[in-house]
This record gives C-alpha cells, sequence and structure tokens, in this order.
C-alpha cells in the first residue's frame, strides 16, 4: 500500500478537493493531468473530474462510498449528470446544511452523521449508502462529524478531542479499529488533510513523520 505526501493548488488540505472510495475517486476538473495520474496510481481507482456547485471544493459539499454519492441540493443538474454517465449513483439531499461532506463519514459498511442533518435525512442517507449500521451523533463536541473523521475500510482516524465512549461507536459502526491523531502538522479536522481508500493514503504536504506513522497504522 502506497503512501504519499500531496498539496493542491499549493494547500495542503487535500481532503476539501477529493473524496475516495473504494471504486471511484473525485476529484478537481481543472487538475493538472500529472497529479490526476498520480492519485489514479496510488488509490488504485478511476478518477472522476468534477465540480459541485461550480466550484472544486469536492470534498467539502460530498460524501460517498463505494455504493454512491450524496449531494446538496445546491449540487448543479450537470453535475450530477455527470456522475450518473460515470455510472456512479447519487442522492440529493434537501437540507438547510449543504457542506456534507463535512457532516457525514463514511466507510462500505457504516455511516456516522452529524445531529446538523435531520433525523429522516440521516436515516435517508444510511439506506442509499446500503449501511449495516448508522448512528447520528456529533463527536469531539463539534457538529464537523464528517470533517472529524478520516475512515476507510482497513480502519479510521478520528480527531484527538474525540471521546472513548464516541471511538467505541466509531468502531461499532463502521467495523474496524480507530485511533486519534492529528494531521497536516496539527490540524485536528484530520479528513480535511486525508484521502485515502483500501488501496492507498495520500496525506497534505505537512503533515509530520509522527502524525503519518499514526495514520499509517490504521489506515495502512
Amino acid at each position: 500500500m502506497s503512501t504519499i505526501k500531496l498539496d493542491i493548488e499549493r494547500n495542503a488540505h487535500i481532503g476539501l478537493f477529493m473524496v475516495a472510495t473504494d471504486k471511484f475517486v473525485l476529484v478537481p476538473d481543472d487538475l493538472d493531468k500529472q497529479t490526476t495520474e498520480t492519485i489514479a496510481d496510488v488509490l488504485k481507482v478511476d478518477p472522476i473530474p468534477l465540480r459541485i456547485s461550480g466550484t472544486t471544493l469536492l470534498g467539502v459539499f460530498a460524501a460517498a462510498n463505494s455504493r454512491g454519492v450524496v449531494l446538496p441540493h445546491i449540487a448543479r443538474k450537470e453535475e450530477i449528470q455527470k456522475l450518473n454517465d460515470y455510472g456512479i449513483e447519487t442522492l440529493v439531499i434537501e437540507d438547510t446544511a449543504t457542506a456534507l461532506g463535512n457532516l457525514i463519514a463514511a466507510n462500505d459498511r457504516g455511516v456516522i452523521i452529524s445531529k446538523a442533518l435531520t433525523e429522516e435525512n440521516a436515516k435517508k442517507i444510511a439506506e442509499f449508502l446500503g449501511a449495516k449500521k448508522h448512528a447520528r451523533m456529533n463527536i469531539a463536541g463539534t457538529e464537523l462529524t464528517g470533517a472529524s473523521i478520516a475512515v476507510t475500510n482497513r480502519g479510521f482516524v478520528a480527531h484527538p478531542n474525540t471521546r472513548d465512549e464516541e471511538l467505541d461507536v466509531l468502531e461499532d459502526v463502521f467495523g474496524v479499529e480507530g485511533t486519534t491523531s492529528t494531521a497536516n502538522y496539527g490540524d485536528p479536522f484530520v479528513r480535511a488533510s486525508i484521502v485515502a481508500n483500501s488501496y492507498g493514503l495520500i496525506l497534505g504536504e505537512r503533515t509530520s513523520p509522527v502524525e503519518i506513522l499514526r495514520i499509517e497504522d490504521v489506515l495502512g
């Protein structure tokens, strides 16, 4: 399994721009060819160039697992159609909250959904993603549940302030073991700095050697 460090547009918070699963990775449609090829080589899946609501902040607005992509209602019709053209199923959520990537953390077994989203929408998301288990909860004292968890089918990394009882819930829902850490030299919102699936791991350029070892221990 490969691990590399990367930045996008001189921004080490690569998770703001990408969403990875074991079947595909969403990347900005203006990303240069060499970087796109590097991402595909590390993650071993096909990149899908995209925008959401006209922006390249894919990791902010979208959440996904191998079964499909959850999008906010501000996603444009042509963006949804592009995903469908690639054979990717989509669920559009009508909610006042639109930064769904910051609110949802999912692997192919389970999904954790922020309380910032309604219970009704949480159930829709869990059903669409085929989650065996789901929980609607905030962690580490923040509603930014998705931004606070980087999860794959191998493991997860959570915000360093995540409590032991919250870690127990995450392990039960995701069906994998996890740990707490920072990334990008101290950022607690680890999802913004980690893009990973079962086959590869991409970290923000500023991630320290100590953080790399801790992250690789559960995702590598």
